[in-house]
């Protein structure tokens, strides 16, 4: 402990990151959902071979934007597409595909009206 009673972390080495186990994450959740490579790509906005290369544990550093965007494609938490919690969300996965479609759906449609909106104001 140190004079201000916070623990002391010096010595403590992080977590090392593993590629491989993201990759296998991302291919049980997708299978789970039912969703395609390109469907998980076009919702976490991503391309398909990014996420291919991610679940095949090739690319083996996503940034902070792909680990948000693929956690809300894939209907979880950053904490589980991660590895650092490992309880699924307490929902049917035949419902929580069906909220990932209507998530996806409602955004759709809105950037489709912002799209029309500015469109007509330009």
């Amino acid at each position: 402990m140190s004079e201000d009673n916070a623990p002391d972390v010096a010595g403590i080495a992080p977590i090392p990151f593993d590629g491989k186990a993201l990759g296998v994450r991302m291919k049980m959740l997708r299978d789970l959902r039912g969703l395609s490579l390109e469907a998980v790509g076009k919702a976490a906005g991503l391309t398909k071979s990014h996420v291919w290369e991610l679940e095949k544990g090739r690319a083996v550093n996503p940034t902070v934007n792909a680990v948000w965007g693929l956690s809300a494609a894939l209907c979880v938490s950053p904490s589980m597409l991660l590895g650092l919690d490992d309880k699924m969300p307490p929902i049917d996965p035949v419902a929580m595909k069906i909220a990932g479609i209507v998530d996806r759906e409602i955004k759709r449609a809105l950037r489709q009206h912002l799209m029309e909106k500015n469109d007509v104001q330009g």
